[in-house]
């Protein structure tokens, strides 16, 4: 293995070796003269050269399959001749945008020009319903009102009636991925220079197993630049029924987040091929037969990447679990290291729905999560925000900063001795000092869609005994922030991926980019998006949720016991069922007997509308 090898292995780097060297030497002759002497003696070299080669012996070692390294126990490797380079704050803060150039729609007219491709969202006069958490305020979101028509019928809600009056769509003849890309390219002077467009995976596949692979097995985050896009992965597999209702969600992102926002978004759909018997990755032929057996619609077969176990398998050998309750950011991992065009991607589910305009929902996550500082990120996201019981945001982080007494849990990196962090450090060595300044501006490299907590008192949690490759054990710091739809940097999935790569270090899915975020210093932040309950004004499920919020929390990280009743009745919880009951009862469907009106619905002139919300999961209606 040569130095380009080893460094890229092992973060070996002789230039460091040298300036250490050379500074040790310098920092000990002036109190002991005779070493000055000793340094530049014959002896010196000698044993120099011998001091190399046995750590270069050790770092060979550490490199043995496991079978070897099992036996001889943990190589301890100093952190100057592993550490990567670190990253500071300036890497994530980056300047606005030039204004968004309008694109081209599915009926072949510029968006801003076409009222057949607009929402209709309206105010009402009445009050906006209070969240069970989170904060339309704080976040920025328009507190408008849509009816299904209004919300669905741009992407072809409602086009088999009498009653639709815009322009029908042939949807077999659109094709969302040359939309995007003419998109992109009309705004490409807005882009840095390494920003590209998507290419087609049907006419170039980029992956590939590990061993055909024509990519370096490991990319490090500074071996690109920012480009300001943001891809935005929707989870789907082979042999998925896609409804109507998926068809105009799908349709609904490309156009909302994509061509409204001038190609900053870029819809992808990563199909896992599961249970399929052909090899796609054995030739293009292959692969392209692939497609035919998906089941993917025609109109986003040119935005579809294909995947399967074997795939996964061929590039982490060290991890033997690739399901995706497990292990659901594998292929993320490996989109970015194929797709590094993408400075974040969001992972999104096909059973999630945006009630009002999605493009607009994801741009104030991201505000928010760019207004907020570092310090305290963790705490704030361990409580859940609730108005009726705190007030409002900032008074809710006023409890948090009070109930850590001004200082932090985690302040710069989360340090184990298994991950070189890559994040920057603190601007002071002490929390107390710092004024809520440091971060703010600067793009998170994980935003969550839930609450975190605490892995080492979550006693109840399924997955807690589930992690490899520390040394700590059960007692490695964790955090987990179910479910797993969030947006994660390239740089964080590019050091999951080589952790896995090079030492099979594996913890759960849901844990998985909070954790490794934290252990690398890197950004972390949980944007409060409006959830609802289903029964109104239901304090005391509130409550025992709230369990007291910070002020009652003895660590200042989450309330003491993470234990609360079930989310069924939430319109953000992985759980939840109510979310089918708002979007059948939106729709005008008579609901099942014993079923309520959601009050969170409101009639207006004979119609049904709903605020502007996420929800999930969103599964199949049962007719």
């Amino acid at each position: 293995m040569g130095w380009t090898g080893l460094r890229r292995r092992t973060g070996f780097d002789p230039v460091a070796l040298e300036k250490f060297s050379v500074a040790a030497a310098n920092r000990l002759a002036p109190a002991w003269p005779r070493i000055r002497r000793f340094s530049t003696s014959r002896q010196a070299v000698v044993l120099a050269v011998a001091l190399i080669i046995a750590w270069l012996v050790c770092l060979q070692l550490s490199l043995l399959s496991s079978e070897w390294t099992s036996s001889l126990g943990f190589i301890s490797i100093p952190g100057f001749l592993r550490s990567p380079k670190r990253m500071t704050s300036a890497y994530n803060t980056l300047p606005p945008l030039a204004e968004r150039i309008p694109c081209y729609g599915p009926r072949g007219h510029l968006l801003s020009e076409s009222p057949d491709d607009d929402l209709e969202e309206i105010e009402l006069s009445q009050p906006y319903p209070m969240p069970w958490s989170g904060s339309y305020e704080a976040l920025g979101l328009d507190q408008t009102w849509m009816t299904a028509e209004g919300r669905y019928a741009p992407y072809g809600y409602g086009e088999k009636t009498d009653k639709y009056n815009r322009t029908k769509v042939d949807w077999d003849k659109v094709d969302w991925g040359k939309l995007q890309n003419q998109c992109f390219e009309r705004n490409r002077h807005r882009f840095p220079s390494a920003a590209k467009r998507f290419e087609d995976s049907r006419e170039t596949i980029r992956f590939a197993f590990r061993n055909d692979t024509r990519i370096p097995e490991v990319r490090q985050w500074h071996q690109f630049n920012q480009t300001q896009r943001t891809a935005l992965v929707v989870r789907s597999w082979r042999g998925y029924d896609y409804t109507p209702e998926d068809m105009y969600y799908l349709r609904s992102l490309v156009a909302e987040a994509a061509l409204r926002s001038g190609g900053e978004y870029q819809v992808i759909l990563l199909v896992d091929m599961r249970e399929s018997e052909e090899n796609i990755f054995k030739s293009e032929e292959r692969y392209k037969l692939g497609f035919k057996n998906s089941g993917v619609p025609k109109e986003f077969e040119s935005i579809t990447v294909l995947w399967d176990d074997h795939f996964l398998q061929s590039w982490y050998p060290e991890v033997p679990e690739h399901r995706t309750m497990w292990q659901v950011y594998q292929p993320m991992q490996l989109l970015a290291l194929h797709y590094p065009e993408f400075d974040h991607f969001w992972q999104l589910e096909l059973d999630m729905r945006f009630t009002g305009d999605a493009g607009k929902y994801l741009d104030r996550m991201a505000d928010f999560a760019r207004r907020e500082p570092r310090k305290q990120a963790l705490e704030r996201a361990t409580f859940q925000h609730m108005q009726q019981q705190i007030g409002d945001y900032k008074q809710f982080s006023a409890a948090v900063d009070r109930a850590n007494e001004g200082g932090a849990y985690i302040w710069g990196p989360l340090r184990l001795p298994e991950i070189p962090p890559i994040g920057p450090e603190p601007p002071v060595r002490r929390p107390q000092d710092e004024n809520f300044k440091w971060g703010v501006g600067e793009d998170a490299d994980v935003i969550v869609t839930s609450m975190c907590n605490n892995a080492s008192a979550a006693h109840s949690w399924v997955f807690r005994d589930w992690l490899h490759g520390f040394a700590s054990g059960l007692d490695t710091p964790r955090f987990f922030c179910p479910p797993a739809i969030t947006r994660t940097s390239r740089a964080l999935l590019f050091v999951i991926h080589q952790a896995q790569i090079d030492h099979g270090i594996r913890i759960p899915s849901e844990a998985t980019p909070p954790s490794f975020a934290l252990w690398h210093g890197l950004k972390l932040s949980f944007p409060q998006q409006p959830v609802f309950w289903k029964v109104h004004d239901d304090t005391a499920f509130q409550q025992e949720w709230w369990k007291g919020g910070p002020a009652n929390s003895s660590t200042g990280v989450g309330p003491d016991s993470l234990e609360h009743p079930r989310g069924i009745g939430l319109t953000f919880w992985w759980e939840s069922d109510w979310g089918r009951k708002i979007y059948d009862a939106w729709q005008g469907y008579e609901l099942e007997e014993g079923v309520a009106f959601p009050w969170l619905l409101t009639k207006h002139d004979d119609k049904v509308y709903a605020p502007n919300i996420v929800v999930h999961p969103m599964k199949h209606r049962k007719d």
